[in-house]
């Protein structure tokens, strides 16, 4: 059995499922002041009536990092750089950088020596902070500089939590991996101290299950795994609901998702049947990272949304001002209007009468009322989804292949998970004039998609058979090879070596049965008009998405 917890920002939800099947489904309000008490409530809730020996698997999507990362409740990070010539970074990093001596090229030749004494100053003037961060601009290709430092940061700042930035990912862009260390040194903390708390709550239950965090790219990180990586777990909300509908409905036509919660409605664009990713990584308070990531936009129309009349006319989101008045709330929201609309058949209709009453327009009823605030809501959402069409349209193309055979995404079909999905989702496909779904299960589709949720990890090698070695970053490792044997297929079985070593270090079995390629590159290094080596370079992820089909029951209408 399998049971998945999704944190969202209105309702903590989980269920058990067991082979494809939701046996049980729980629901409690979320509890933002201390997440921990939530979880632990819905645990206790669907647990109820089942075997907790037969858990053979806990996966969790939780928002402990994301509201961290707005609140502000982060630590501060020593961040040490190792940029070498080139682009002046002042401004575009969080946090103060620290300028080192000491680079390394871009074929991973030491070009300036480490200057020790440097890392000691900036140690001493940084002294009491607990976290840090060392990102040198070429270390994917050769990580010993940044290595280097950082035992040195450990030997004389002796904070909780070092990050080196080849660590976290094995591509090249440099402000993208100097932010993502940043982030994850500056989180690391509040995340270690709430894993802690869950893996301490799990034991207490009686469960013996290992403990998975979601991704931000839809994978799963076992939990001692993700202590060293927090910062994956941003976006993990967003990212559980397009796993979520890919367990329970799994589109192969082009099409659009809406995960209609009571806060925001999540929005991801899906092309032969998968989800689009994020071009280079997710964003966060707007600087660009390297962590891999769904391509959402999130907007702030939800069943909670506040719906209120003012000057410029009827207003509905983005705040919230808690449940809907048919919920026993104290204020009008879309809820309301869905239920005096006849879209929905929960909550009290004479409050929500009541609520769109409050609302209407002096020539209006309660009905008009709902059906105005309905149309605000529907046209927010839809104008969110053209632009995120009109973005995918305006990418650019770099491959000939993608010239010649490249598709234009056309939506074919809208699905719609969340609580308020099968009130919102027909009105939003109607205006957009394609088919809609609602699929069973879609009130815990979150947290489905998080117990469904496949184990991912990634590895970049790089060869340069000129120099006679590779690199792993991700792993640290700088590997001799032949400089005349050495070839591109050596690679790629080097690459898959490494990947299942560094899956099973996470608890991941049979990587070799799920992984794919991701990126490979090859040319020839000429000296004197002859050529002396290659520079290769192959990326390798289990690939992210369910461990199978989910049945459950209750759906929307289809059309």
């Amino acid at each position: 059995m399998l049971l998945g917890i999704d944190v969202g920002g209105t309702f903590t939800d989980a269920v058990v499922i067991q082979d494809g099947q939701v046996l049980a489904s729980a629901k409690t309000p979320t509890t933002h002041g201390e997440l921990l008490a939530g979880i632990i409530t819905v645990i206790d809730k669907v647990l109820t009536n089942i075997d907790r020996v037969a858990i053979r698997r806990v996966a969790l999507s939780t928002t402990i990092v994301t509201n961290a990362l707005i609140e502000g409740k982060i630590d501060q990070v020593a961040l040490l750089l190792l940029p070498g010539p080139g682009l002046n970074l002042e401004g575009l990093t969080p946090g103060q950088p620290h300028f080192l001596s000491g680079y390394t090229d871009h074929r991973g030749r030491e070009q300036a020596a480490l200057v020790k004494q440097e890392v000691i100053t900036v140690c001493h003037e940084l002294g009491g902070m607990q976290a840090a961060a060392v990102v040198g601009k070429f270390a994917v290709r050769n990580p010993a500089q940044e290595q280097q430092v950082a035992s040195w940061v450990q030997e004389y700042l002796k904070p909780a939590q070092i990050t080196s930035g080849a660590e976290l990912s094995g591509s090249l862009n440099y402000l993208r991996r100097i932010n993502s260390a940043y982030y994850n040194s500056a989180v690391w903390r509040i995340f270690t101290n709430f894993a802690a708390a869950i893996e301490t709550a799990i034991v207490e239950r009686g469960i013996a299950a290992p403990v998975y965090i979601l991704k931000a790219d839809g994978g799963t990180l076992p939990l001692p795994a993700a202590q060293n990586r927090p910062v994956e777990t941003i976006f993990t909300g967003p990212a559980a609901s397009v796993l979520g509908i890919m367990a329970l409905a799994n589109p192969e036509e082009s099409a659009i998702s809406l995960d209609i919660g009571g806060t925001s409605t999540d929005i991801a664009l899906w092309q032969n049947g998968v989800p689009l990713l994020a071009p280079g990584g997710a964003s966060v308070n707007n600087y660009p990272t390297a962590v891999r990531s769904f391509w959402l936009c999130s907007v702030g129309i939800g069943g909670d949304s506040y719906v209120r009349r003012e000057d410029t006319g009827l207003l509905v989101g983005p705040m919230r001002r808690g449940p809907a008045m048919a919920s026993g709330g104290a204020e009008p929201a879309v809820t309301d209007a869905l239920r005096v609309a006849g879209l929905i058949d929960y909550g009290d209709e004479a409050l929500a009468k009541k609520a769109m009453a409050s609302v209407a327009a002096s020539n209006q009823t309660p009905a008009d009322a709902a059906w105005e605030t309905l149309r605000v809501a529907v046209n927010t959402v839809c104008q969110a989804i053209g632009a995120m069409l009109s973005e995918q349209a305006a990418r650019p193309v770099y491959k000939v292949e993608d010239i010649v055979h490249g598709e234009t995404f056309t939506p074919e079909l809208l699905i719609g998970v969340g609580g308020a999905a099968r009130g919102l989702a027909p009105l939003v496909a109607e205006q957009l004039s394609i088919p809609w779904q609602v699929p069973p299960g879609y009130m815990v589709a979150n947290a489905i998609g998080a117990a469904s949720a496949r184990p991912t990890t990634e590895i970049t090698l790089r060869a340069d058979s000129a120099e006679g070695y590779y690199t792993v970053p991700e792993l640290g490792i700088k590997q001799p090879v032949d400089k005349r044997k050495f070839s591109l297929a050596a690679a790629w079985t080097a690459a898959e070596a490494h990947l299942a070593q560094r899956a099973a270090a996470g608890g991941i079995a049979d990587a070799a049965q799920v992984s794919e390629r991701v990126y490979e590159e090859e040319f020839n290094v000429i000296r004197g008009f002859n050529t002396i080596g290659k520079i290769m370079t192959c990326k390798l992820q289990l690939k992210p998405g369910v461990l199978m089909p989910v049945q459950a029951g209750e759906a929307g209408n289809e059309q």
